[in-house]
C-alpha cells in the first residue's frame, strides 16, 4: 500500500492558504514553497537575502526532518528570487547551508509576497524502507 500523508511540522510556519507544508505520496515528498517567516512576529523576516535564505532553509529543514527526510534525499529545489540581482548573495548562502552533493536546482526571478526576497520549494525522494 502506498503512503499518502500530509506533513505539518510544528517548527515551521503553518500554511496561510489552501495548501499543506508538504505532502508525501509513496517515496516522493513535495515541500511547498517556503517564504521567510519570522518565528517571533509571524510576519515576513525583515533582513538581507542571506538572512532570509537562512530562515527559509531552516523551515525546510524542519519539514524534512518531521517527514523523516534530510537534504541528501532532496532531488531538486526550486528557488524564486524577487530580483535576479540577488542571485550571487542567494547562491553563497544556499551553498553554505545545503550539503554537497547539491540537489538539482531551478532559480528564477518572480514577483513574491511583499517583503519576501526568496521562496524555496523542494522535492525529496525518501529512502526505501522495505
Amino acid at each position: 500500500m502506498s503512503v499518502n500523508r500530509v506533513i505539518e511540522s510544528p517548527n515551521a510556519p503553518a500554511p496561510v492558504g489552501s495548501y499543506s507544508q508538504a505532502k508525501q505520496i509513496g517515496r516522493f515528498l513535495q515541500v511547498s514553497g517556503q517564504i521567510p517567516i519570522d518565528p517571533q512576529t509571524g510576519g515576513i523576516l525583515q533582513g538581507s537575502v542571506t538572512e532570509q535564505v537562512s530562515q527559509v532553509l531552516a523551515q525546510i529543514d524542519s519539514i524534512l526532518i518531521h517527514a523523516g527526510a534530510r537534504w541528501s534525499d532532496v532531488l531538486i529545489s526550486r528557488v524564486y528570487l524577487s530580483t535576479d540581482h540577488d542571485f550571487d548573495e542567494f547562491d553563497a548562502a544556499y551553498g553554505r547551508h545545503v550539503p554537497k552533493p547539491y540537489p538539482a536546482r531551478v532559480t528564477v526571478g518572480a514577483e513574491l509576497v511583499p517583503g519576501a526576497l526568496v521562496e524555496i520549494e523542494v522535492l525529496a525522494v525518501l529512502p526505501d524502507t522495505a
